[in-house]
């Protein structure tokens, strides 16, 4: 079963939860944007240096305007690596939780999560899409587009624009069919492929719990680390 927990309801199912967490061998949980509002990341509706996070991440703005698109790359980059993880994260690292992740803001790697998958990549990385390799982000400091050193192509972001593969899905694939404890945290898991995670889980017969609002306040709270 899949269902949602708030602060308003979560007292009449906490001990069930918390009973679920300490029995775990397993425990695994799907995060999206709404774990990271707490620690100052904007969401999807959201503008940077004038760009609209949506089209951000379309591929229509890296590929007709480079220039813009690397303007708002180094507002953002700026912006959310100087985040710090906020309870949610920290609580999900303490528990040792395997970690699917949606977001690029690495907030999970900096609460110190160790089984962690970033679906759609991260901000910490630029890749050459002639000679395949990887740079570190600071790049983007030296040229308004940066180029790679070696072949001089436009570098690519390290993460997924819309309707680009998502990275280590059979790998998340294989976390959920083994995990015992599932948790969904900030997102409504709307998009292909990472919505059919929880309906394998719930094919399994677990509990899927969704946490959606006040993830900061729920999940420490849920996991008995607050």
């Amino acid at each position: 079963m899949q269902y949602e927990v708030t602060l308003a309801d979560v007292s009449f199912r906490l001990a069930r939860i918390q009973a679920a967490v300490r029995q775990a061998v397993f425990p695994l949980a799907i995060t999206g944007a709404g774990i990271s509002v707490a620690s100052g990341v904007p969401l999807l509706a959201d503008c940077v240096a004038g760009v609209a996070l949506a089209e951000f991440f379309r591929p229509h703005l890296f590929t007709y305007h480079p220039g813009r698109f690397y303007d708002a790359y180094r507002r953002i980059l700026q912006h959310w690596r100087a985040a710090q993880p906020n309870a949610a994260h920290r609580a999900l690292a303490a528990a040792r939780f395997h970690v699917v992740t949606q977001n690029i803001d690495g907030l999970h790697r900096d609460a110190g999560t160790v089984h962690l998958l970033e679906l759609h990549g991260n901000l910490r990385e630029l890749r050459c899409p002639r000679c395949a390799q990887v740079f570190q982000s600071q790049l983007v400091w030296r040229a308004r587009v940066p180029h790679c050193p070696g072949c001089g192509a436009v570098l690519r972001p390290g993460f997924s624009l819309e309707g680009e593969p998502v990275r280590h899905f059979s790998r998340a694939v294989d976390w959920m069919g083994r995990a015992d404890f599932v948790l969904v945290i900030g997102t409504r898991l709307e998009m292909e492929p990472v919505r059919r995670l929880p309906q394998m889980a719930s094919r399994r017969g677990l509990d899927v719990i969704e946490v959606n609002r006040d993830a900061e306040a729920l999940v420490p709270l849920i996991l008995g680390r607050d």
